[in-house]
Parts: C-alpha cells; structure tokens; sequence
C-alpha cells in the first residue's frame, strides 16, 4: 500500500522545491510514478508531512546561527556581525528578527578601491519564513559591483 509516509518519502524533494503545488498534481504524480491511486486526503497529509519536517530543518539550522557568528569573528576579528532576536519572556526561546553580516576584507577593499557611492537593494524571501535580503554595493574601479554587505530583515523599516 502506498500510505502517506510512503508519498511524502517520494516527492519530499519536489513538495520542498514546489510547496505551492495544488493537491491534484500531487494525486497525478504519484498516479503516473506509482501507478497507484490515492485519494486527496493522502496528498494532504503527505504535503503537511514534508512541510513540517522543512520547518524542523530551519529550526534546527537557527538554533546553529549563533555558532556561524561567533565562527565568522573568532577567525576574523574585523568582521562585523550584528544579530537581534525577540523573546517573549526571559525564558522563552528567542524569535529570529535581522542579521547583519558586514566581512573585514570587504570593508578594507571598499575604503581602498572602490567610490564613495554606496547602494542598497532588497529582494522578499520566500519559504516558511518570509522576511527581506538587503544587501549594500559599490563600483569598484572598473564599474562592478563589489559586495560590502548583507542583511536579512523582517521589513524595511527605520530600524532594520
């Protein structure tokens, strides 16, 4: 029998590619693949399985963020890495809410070799945890972008 451990197993790499996919093309996929029909409650609960386990990942991978940071300073003294979390009481688990990532030789080799013309743009993150990638730019000597740094925010505002 195909349960829905089974389907979320199968298409874990495709629901994570495509999470917006709609329910009936997960019953034509695992009816052309598996040569099986299954009803759409399968589909769903099989589309929930590999969501939740996709949210566990990026759990664990922020619990990860604050050794990325001391990381990124210990072997770099220069490298400017601001983090700030929100936290409900004192005992509460801390809430992601922007990292700033600015490295040591960036800023070196904009002071020495690039204009004084700094620009900034931003792009939406998509995925179970929306937010902003801001990332600032100058022209280096033969009109490139040269990367100075990076942010992920949780909205343009005055204090990101």
């Amino acid at each position: 029998m195909v349960n829905v451990k089974v389907i979320a197993e199968h298409f874990e790499a495709t629901i994570g590619d495509h999470p917006k996919m709609k329910l009936r093309e997960i019953q034509r996929r695992v009816s052309s693949e598996m040569h099986v029909n299954v009803n759409m409650t399968r589909c769903r609960r099989a589309k929930k399985t590999v969501k939740d386990k996709l949210v566990r990942n990026f759990v664990q991978e922020f619990d990860m963020l604050w050794d990325y940071a001391d990381e990124l300073i210990l072997k770099n003294p220069g490298n400017t890495i601001k983090m700030a979390v929100n936290r409900v009481r004192l005992e509460s688990p801390p809430h992601f809410k922007r990292l700033y990532v600015c490295f040591g030789a960036l800023k070196r080799g904009r002071k020495e070799g690039c204009r004084p013309i700094l620009g900034l743009d931003g792009c939406f993150l998509k995925g179970p945890f929306k937010g902003l990638l801001l990332a600032v730019v100058a022209k280096d000597g033969n009109n490139q972008m040269y990367p100075v740094a990076w942010a992920i925010v949780e909205g343009e505002c005055i204090d990101s």
